[in-house]
């Protein structure tokens, strides 16, 4: 039986604000200027519920939660939603991406919760307790999904991303432009026969979450303390599927789209003590083919490698392309791995090259210690060139292939944390999955 079902959204009334103004990209990548900007873009904007700002005052009755709920309580009343009766919201992203356009096409649904692997539900990356705890009280005093999980569906034969192509003939009740350049249309999908000929197609889906890890164990967790709480209170819980918190908002596209783009996240390096790139790469030697590289070639250079291979960058502008000689090392370090993961770039690199020769081991890298992220070659290695922020080198990674995440999930195994960013990023305040 299918896990995947239609649900009677929450959303923005066009006739009440102007949704180009109301949304906001998913809470974990808003720094604080995307805060302060996107609160001064509209009061009703989707940042005051995914991502409040918080105040020398806050408390445990006045903080960023409870102000979250009382704003979806006001806005509710004051009838700033429109409620669909249930239905999937098909989502269409026209983006372009390194000279090239693309359509991705998903679609929005509640999914029935189940622990990994067990329904046909999988991770591809490690978790952290912080974020879940974080997204935890927000769920408890919001009572809903306002942002969805972003998840890939196994659809080797493109019979579903045919179907999503055919759709909808009528016009979208979305249609907006965001601060990417990104076009977003939503139409609501609540006719019978369109809901059957798109659900008809997944009666056993398998489902690889993208982006959302973090928030899919928050739910389980909420999951279980409003199951755990009838409980105590002398109550005999229902079936499991018969309470909102069983399930969660999702936002699905099929494996097989051509849209799907996979963005690298580079690594930066800071505050190793006595660091001597010089000597770093002798000892890389061991294990890694090591060439000179520039700016203009390294990233073609890089995809057409058939092992493991990255970019290292230090100071002045030096460039070299490490390229792993064989998979003997990792077969060595981690001989109870997944084969999927131990040729995954990432778990090279993090492995061989910064855990054994530079000690940023797991531990530092979950404390984000010694190093920054970026998704730019061109911020990276500026970054690297002139120091800032005490950079002293780079990694520069190629983007992990769409075919290595089906593997890692499937293994059952985890890749390292920042080891995929699907671009472009679902926007939030599209549809809610509220519980009351």
């Amino acid at each position: 039986m299918s896990s995947i079902f239609p649900f009677p959204g929450w959303r923005y009334d066009p006739g009440k604000v102007d949704l180009a103004k109301v949304m906001a990209p998913p809470y974990d990548i808003i720094d604080e200027d995307d805060q302060n900007r996107l609160y001064a873009r509209d009061d009703r904007n989707v940042v005051r519920l995914i991502f409040g700002k918080t105040g020398p005052g806050d408390s445990h009755v006045d903080n960023r939660y409870t102000r979250a709920a009382s704003h979806l309580d006001a806005w509710r009343n004051d009838m700033l939603f429109l409620q669909d009766r249930p239905a999937v919201y098909l989502y269409e992203q026209n983006f372009s991406n390194n000279g090239r356009d693309y359509t991705r096409r998903g679609f929005f649904a509640r999914v029935r919760l189940s622990e990994w692997g067990k329904e046909g539900i999988y991770p591809h990356e490690k978790t952290l307790s912080g974020p879940k705890q974080d997204r935890l009280e927000l769920m408890r005093t919001t009572r809903g999904n306002l942002e969805p999980i972003f998840s890939l569906l196994a659809d080797a034969d493109r019979t579903v991303a045919g179907t999503l192509e055919t759709l909808v003939d009528y016009e979208p009740c979305l249609d907006i432009m965001d601060d990417d350049g990104v076009r977003n249309r939503m139409w609501v999908v609540d006719d019978q026969e369109r809901l059957h000929r798109l659900l008809s197609q997944m009666p056993e889906p398998e489902l690889f979450i993208a982006d959302g890890h973090h928030r899919y164990k928050t739910a389980l967790a909420y999951q279980a303390e409003i199951r755990n709480a009838m409980t105590a209170a002398g109550q005999v819980p229902p079936l499991r599927g018969d309470l909102d918190c069983d399930y969660i908002m999702m936002f699905i596209v099929p494996d097989s789209d051509p849209g799907l783009v996979i963005w690298p996240t580079h690594r930066i390096i800071y505050g190793l003590k006595d660091f001597d790139p010089s000597a770093f790469l002798t000892a890389a030697e061991k294990n890694f083919t090591i060439t000179p590289a520039s700016r203009e070639t390294i990233e073609a250079e890089l995809e057409a490698q058939p092992l493991p291979a990255f970019g290292f960058a230090y100071q002045p502008d030096r460039l070299f392309m490490l390229t792993l000689k064989d998979r003997q090392p990792m077969e060595e370090a981690h001989p109870d791995a997944a084969d999927a993961w131990k040729v995954l770039d990432v778990s090279v690199l993090h492995t061989l090259l910064m855990d054994n020769l530079l000690g940023i081991d797991e531990g530092k890298l979950l404390r984000k210690e010694n190093i920054f992220y970026s998704k730019s070659l061109d911020e990276t290695l500026d970054a690297v060139r002139t120091g800032r922020d005490g950079a002293q080198c780079g990694f520069i990674l190629r983007s992990t292939p769409m075919q290595q995440v089906r593997d890692i999930a499937e293994a059952g195994a985890v890749m390292p944390q920042k080891s995929t960013y699907f671009y472009p990023k679902p926007l939030s305040g599209l549809v809610f999955h509220l519980f009351w």
